[in-house]
């Protein structure tokens, strides 16, 4: 069964260190995402994010055996699938941005997915589209609440504020900070940063703004914001590394 996939039918499901609800999370899948098998039990699957690599277990109930190819993504950072292409028909589901979706058909400016529901096409773009401007992508997510291991707009932590910003941005990103620092960018000096700088410090990451300001979603403050640069260099004990994209 080692090559078994799933895909994610939940809104979203936490990816936790052990088969166990109450383990600690580790990561968070999106709707649409897909998990590749290591070991597969009836209530809890053992698998790797084929997004990310990101290895850990899922309860068995969020995922489903068929898979669709995703034709778009979420570009809102959270919509609903309405039962109709109505805004006043009953919600389905949230769907969190960057969740893959296959869409099938248009009507009166909604979009039907596979798995059913219907999506406001404005809050959709085509799967392959990338942003030019990944820090405008991170700077949507501001006043998010801090979550430890997550990954939507319900709450993420710092290391999944890059991953998304720059995935929708067309980069491959891992999904820990002491990954990231290792495979993202080339170096940069502290005096020579720039808008789309990666900061990294010990546990931590952020996305300059500016010479002085940075996006990150912080434990300090329970939710993502800017701050100034200088303030996080005190309250890390220093920068451990700058990286620049592109």
């Amino acid at each position: 069964m080692a090559d078994k996939t799933y895909q994610v039918l939940a809104d979203s499901v936490v990816m936790t260190a052990a088969p166990d609800v109450a383990a600690e999370a580790t990561t968070e899948l999106l709707f649409g995402e897909q998990i590749t098998v290591i070991e597969d039990g009836d209530d809890w699957v053992k698998g790797v994010c084929v997004t990310d690599g990101y290895e850990g277990y899922v309860p068995r109930g969020a995922l489903d055996d068929e898979i669709t190819d995703a034709t778009h993504k979420v570009s809102a950072v959270r919509t609903f699938a309405f039962s109709e292409p109505d805004f006043k028909s009953p919600p389905l589901r949230i769907l969190s941005f960057c969740s893959p979706l296959s869409i099938v058909m248009e009507d009166n400016g909604y979009c039907l997915l596979e798995q059913g529901g219907w999506v406001f096409q404005e809050h959709l773009t085509e799967i392959h589209d990338k942003s030019a401007d990944f820090v405008q992508t991170a700077l949507l997510f501001s006043e998010t609440p801090y979550l430890w291991g997550g990954r939507t707009s319900l709450g993420l932590d710092c290391s999944a504020l890059v991953q998304l910003s720059l995935l929708n941005s067309g980069h491959i990103c891992p999904r820990d900070t002491k990954d990231q620092v290792k495979v993202l960018g080339r170096d940069v000096e502290r005096k020579d940063v720039q808008r789309g700088d990666l900061v990294f410090f010990e546990g931590h990451v952020g996305i300059i703004i500016d010479e002085k300001r940075i996006v990150n979603a912080t434990s300090r403050h329970m939710k993502t914001c800017v701050e100034d640069l200088a303030l996080l260099e005190s309250a890390y004990n220093g920068i451990t590394a700058i990286r620049r994209i592109g």
